[in-house]
């Protein structure tokens, strides 16, 4: 085999090999975003603020 050959063939069973690991794997996540508090609407750029 060429070098060629012999690279593409590693690449395709590297690449397939990490596909199997990523599809066969969860990931869990969770997201807290707590409320802001009210003396920041102070800050806020709306029109009730201008006013």
């Amino acid at each position: 085999m060429t070098l060629k050959k012999t690279t593409a063939k590693l690449v395709k069973i590297v690449a397939e090999k990490s596909l199997r690991r990523d599809a066969n794997s969860t990931t869990c996540t969770a997201i807290y975003q707590p409320k802001a508090p009210a003396s920041l609407s102070k800050f806020k750029k709306t029109d009730k603020s201008v006013k």
